[in-house]
């Protein structure tokens, strides 16, 4: 069984710190390529790695692609990253790739890639401790002129719920890797190269990986690429990290789930069957008619054999969109469908930010709440070794395709972009019922993007290459 180099993988990618309720994303800009790498060979040990178990504090790190060519790599190393990091999240033909038009176009953003180079993310087990990491992290980019650009404080919520009142971050993928002994059935866990570069994938083969000539790696820092003996392997233990700074519209939900129901009871039932799970986690495949406590982080279910005309949970649903598991209407059998759903599998790793709305986030207080102008929403972040097969497929294909499913003008209810006045009309929701579905119009848009970026997240001897090449 391979083995994970956690020394040389950075602790988030196995880690969520969840333990450390304290955090803060810090985007930052160099202004001089050598006390930008100076600055790297200072911090390099100070970040996190896979093989610690922190208590106190975390760092970690991530560079764009911009930050990358400030830095004056090799143009051979620059040249191999795939093409979607080099061209940046907010590209134009990315942005209808991403459905990022209309208010969620980039030129609305708050920030985005532009003069972003490099992002610490910082942890702390309270509030204390994580003032005093940041104290210390100011004094040192100060001393090397790496200016901070943008500081977006995070941190955890009620329950481990969402700002809509929703239990968050059930469905996990399983590093097989990561376990002691690899089940006879390997459904559901994945091998490490679906989210770590340098291993291999459900292909089986190498997740793709940036590269470095032989002959530019002059002190040896950096393992040789498996399938190519004159090349070095810049992205062995690290992955790309996509990060969406999503602001949550919760007013605006539950007002109008008010105004398509009867009572308080039909409003959450109905802002269910638009997440695909009750408040408390538990999934409406397996409870269809009211929550069910002991199924609150319930992850064992399909939709093929339980539910494949989404009777219970509706075909448009958040939850059947982003994970159609065993269940996807274009494919023929349900291991075909089990199959294609593997293969576009994310493991995220965001958090909340902003005040919530009520302190518990119960949905029956939050229907009575005032609205206010408070920002809040999710900083959502997922880690991936293929951006295009699996973050920008999901989106495009599963999120925001009108015709998910056999459907006609829906979105994704929660997260998608609902266009009103563009040439497609994806404001809808449909909700199976017999003998006639129940259809919905005029959804605005719940979640709004305030910025967004691809990151490289390297592995410790990338960073240390980076950090000392000349």
């Amino acid at each position: 069984m391979t083995i994970l180099e956690k020394d040389d993988i950075q602790g988030l990618l196995i880690r969520g710190h969840g333990n450390l309720s304290s955090a803060s994303y810090l985007l930052y800009t160099f202004t001089d390529p050598a006390k930008a790498k100076f600055f790297l060979q200072e911090i390099i040990p100070k970040v996190t790695t896979a093989s610690e178990k922190p208590e106190e504090q975390a760092l970690q790190i991530a560079l764009t692609y911009e930050g990358l060519a400030f830095l004056k790599l090799p143009p051979p190393l620059l040249s191999s990253f795939c093409r979607e990091f080099k061209e940046g999240m907010s590209e134009i033909q990315r942005q209808f790739i991403l459905g990022d038009t209309g208010e969620n176009a980039p030129q609305n953003w708050t920030w985005g890639e532009k003069n972003i180079h490099l992002m610490l993310m910082v942890f702390g087990k309270d509030l204390e401790k994580l003032e005093s990491t940041l104290s210390q992290i100011k004094i040192l980019t100060a001393s090397f002129q790496v200016e901070l650009l943008h500081t977006l404080p995070t941190g955890m919520l009620h329950a481990q719920k969402e700002h809509f009142g929703f239990r968050d971050d059930i469905s996990r993928p399983i590093i097989r890797e990561l376990l002691k002994e690899v089940p006879g059935d390997t459904a559901g866990t994945f091998p490490a190269g679906e989210f770590i570069m340098g291993y291999k994938n459900l292909y089986d083969e190498y997740a793709p990986s940036p590269t470095v000539p032989d002959v530019l790696d002059k002190e040896g820092k950096l393992p040789y690429h498996p399938d190519d003996a004159t090349l070095k392997d810049l992205g062995k233990n690290g992955t790309y990290l996509v990060f969406r700074q999503m602001e949550q519209k919760v007013h605006a939900f539950w007002q109008y789930m008010r105004a398509q129901s009867s009572d308080k009871a039909s409003a959450i039932a109905l802002a269910s069957k638009m997440v695909g799970r009750w408040p408390d986690g538990s999934p409406l495949t397996l409870c269809p008619n009211q929550p069910d406590p002991n199924l609150s982080e319930a992850n064992d279910f399909g939709f093929w054999n339980e539910d494949k005309a989404g009777l219970k949970c509706p075909i448009g649903s958040h939850i059947r969109r982003t994970n159609p598991r065993d269940h996807l209407v274009t494919e023929n059998t349900q291991k075909d469908s089990t199959e294609m759903a593997a293969k576009h599998r994310m493991i995220r790793k965001g958090r909340p930010y902003g005040p919530p709305v009520t302190p518990e986030l119960k949905p029956e207080e939050m229907l009575d709440s005032m609205e206010d102008d408070r920002e809040r929403g999710l900083h959502f972040i997922c880690m991936v070794t293929d951006i295009r097969r699996q973050f920008e497929f999901v989106q495009n294909n599963w999120v925001n395709f009108h015709k998910f499913g056999g459907l006609e003008n829906d979105a994704d209810p929660i997260i998608g972009n609902h266009y009103q006045d563009e040439s497609r009309k994806t404001n809808e929701f449909s909700i199976p019922k017999y003998p006639v579905r129940r259809k919905l119009n005029n959804l605005p848009n719940f979640t709004i993007i305030k910025g967004g970026a691809y990151f490289f997240f390297p592995g410790i001897r990338a960073l240390q290459y980076m950090a000392n090449y000349d």
